[in-house]
């Protein structure tokens, strides 16, 4: 299976990765600086240079964004925020918070550190541009460092838009969060006014499409379309931060699974176990205790007509601290460890023994109960 994300190099302690989507952005930014902003701009250069250019200035962008990113953790770093990493794709770049900063001031300063970064890069191109002009330096060298000028601001100045989750949009949560001293509200308002800027910015693109801007009015679509799912998605992450707050892995559990044998063979498993239940995970059971799982993935890997032979005790994966979970475990922690490692049912083991399982599932449904009882008509 193929990596979604890719790890680059550690600095600073901090790893900086980059996600499968930036090839695409990656590609169109070479492309587009080398058939559209480059050669309209300083005509006359071959088609080689122009691409040189262009997979130069794209280079200077993925520094840039890397430096805006540091800024962030750095100011995080110095509030006791842990910062899991930082990684780069389509839209950008983004610092992987563990955790919602503790105070209005943390989010302020952590939040505008990316776009002072930026507008001091942009300040450091210009005049680094204006100095390639005085002493007469290659027309490629003028037309990248203007172009990184250039490009910095914009990255300054749309960081600065209040649509929540961007830099703007924690400066505001940040604010009206000092306003009444309530996280939660203050992330609702500031989401909802990142809705309107998000439907906002499809209309734009909506526009520029009927106006025969096929490429501009496109990225206007995405960009507003991504801002509209990251505002509802970071709201309701800290619902479910503040629904599940001071909850344990006990309270969630299931402390009687389906459990399936490990002397029984795959295609016993498959007919008596999983066209029955439905379950992608299955503990498995050895001398009456749980000593592993077995999921879909796991039946898979073997040939279909090997099932009628191999026992699931072939097959199965023994508990490992890497597919459970200590009962104690707050919630919040154990939605991380699911998030991290991409699964979605644990063991869950109480003084080194297994006793049950936990799904996410299981969690989702206990939240939107919740919610429902909760909201007001």
């Amino acid at each position: 299976m193929l990596k979604r994300k890719m790890t680059l190099f550690k600095l600073l302690g901090f790893t900086v990765s980059v996600d499968a989507s930036w090839g695409i952005i990656l590609f169109l930014v070479v492309w587009s600086l080398a058939e559209g902003l480059f050669p309209g701009y300083f005509p006359d250069l071959s088609n080689q240079t122009y691409w040189v250019m262009g997979l130069v200035g794209a280079m200077g962008l993925f520094v840039s964004i890397i430096i805006h990113e540091f800024s962030h953790s750095l100011i995080a770093r110095k509030y006791g925020l842990e910062i899991r990493g930082i990684t780069l794709f389509i839209f950008g770049g983004v610092a992987e918070m563990k955790d919602e900063p503790n105070s209005p001031k943390t989010e302020f300063f952590m939040a505008i550190a990316g776009p002072i970064a930026s507008l001091l890069l942009s300040i450091l191109f210009a005049a680094l541009y204006q100095v390639a002009n005085i002493i007469e330096l290659p027309i490629p060298v003028i037309g990248i460092l203007g172009y990184l000028s250039a490009i910095n601001m914009l990255l300054a100045v749309f960081n600065m838009v209040p649509a929540f989750p961007t830099d703007g949009g924690r400066i505001l949560r940040s604010l009206l969060w000092w306003i009444k001293g309530d996280i939660y509200w203050a992330t609702q308002v500031a989401s909802r006014i990142s809705l309107g800027f998000a439907m906002a910015i499809i209309f734009v693109g909506f526009m520029s499409l009927l106006g025969g801007n096929f490429i501009g009015g496109l990225w206007w679509i995405l960009i507003g379309s991504f801002l509209f799912n990251a505002a509802n998605i970071s709201y309701q992450r800290l619902l479910m931060k503040q629904s599940f707050e001071g909850k344990t892995v006990r309270h969630f559990m299931n402390p009687n699974p389906v459990t399936v044998p490990s002397h029984i063979t795959l295609q016993e498993f498959v007919d008596k176990y999983l066209y029955h239940y439905h379950y992608k995970m299955f503990p498995v059971v050895k001398d009456n205790k749980i000593s592993g799982l077995i999921t879909i993935q796991m039946l898979k890997s073997h040939p279909q007509q090997e099932w009628k032979h191999l026992l699931v005790s072939k097959a199965m994966q023994l508990q490992s601290p890497d597919n459970s979970i200590d009962s104690s475990t707050l919630i919040n922690d154990a939605l991380n460890k699911m998030s991290e490692t991409g699964l979605s049912r644990l063991l869950v083991v109480e003084h080194k023994k297994t006793v049950g399982i936990i799904t996410l599932k299981d969690l989702l449904e206990y939240l939107a109960l919740k919610m429902e009882l909760e909201t007001t008509p």
